[in-house]
């Protein structure tokens, strides 16, 4: 190798480590990069593979994401029930789990337009395993599970675990009273059981409003069962 080449070889790895150095005190940088282990890695398909290479998987997630969507506008795909939108979607959540609007917008598709509603649900509870903490993942799965087989239980299940989220709507919580008083009529067996349970989230709300509506849903009816004049 000659003089020259050993030169342009050094500058070369002088800029490598000059843009790296950049890179990681880059804003957009921190925020987008994420480290991948090579030995999972290769367990993904192989653009996932290419992407924790350079680490930018929220990107390709993202241009994955945009592909799905103008499949998704495509009135060709339509006439063969969109059935590359599972696997496309499956692929998006391999690179990034925490995005979560895919979760949201082909679930609706998969349980209300394609009728795969085991699918929708699969993919919700995917999602609020990766994301435990945004709480409209729990809202949809308790909709599409009540939805399912009338089963208001589950629903309440997952309704009550969207409330102990932070930011949820206050409406949540007078839906969630409404579902109790509708199970205490449909489970006779435990009526007092539920009752209670919507008792004691009416005095809650009565005494912790989340919204001054809240506190004025809870007060009537509190008044309604005697337990305020």
């Amino acid at each position: 190798m000659t003089l020259r080449s050993y030169l342009i070889l050094a500058l070369a790895l002088l800029l490598l480590v000059t843009g790296v150095n950049l890179l990681h005190q880059n804003t957009f940088y921190q925020n987008n990069y994420k480290s991948f282990p090579f030995a999972a890695a290769k367990k993904d398909p192989f653009y996932a593979f290419l992407a924790s290479v350079s680490g930018f998987r929220i990107l390709v997630a993202d241009i994955l994401w945009m592909d799905a969507v103008q499949y998704i506008g495509d009135l060709e795909n339509a006439k063969e029930q969109y059935k590359q939108l599972y696997p496309k979607t499956r692929d998006i959540i391999t690179l990034d789990p925490n995005f979560t609007y895919p979760y949201i917008a082909v679930s609706g598709i998969l349980f209300f337009s394609m009728n795969e509603k085991d699918k929708a649900i699969e993919l919700i509870k995917y999602g609020i395993e990766q994301n435990p903490k945004y709480w409209q993942l729990n809202l949809y799965l308790a909709a599409y599970t009540y939805a399912k087989a009338d089963n208001i239980k589950m629903a309440i299940h997952n309704v009550e675990s969207a409330i102990k989220q932070e930011n949820h709507p206050p409406l949540l919580e007078r839906i969630l009273g409404s579902m109790y008083l509708k199970l205490s009529e449909k489970d006779r067996a435990n009526k007092k059981f539920w009752t209670g349970k919507a008792v004691s989230l009416w005095l809650d709300m009565y005494e912790h409003p989340s919204e001054p509506e809240n506190r004025k849903y809870a007060e009537s009816h509190l008044k309604e069962f005697g337990l305020l004049k």
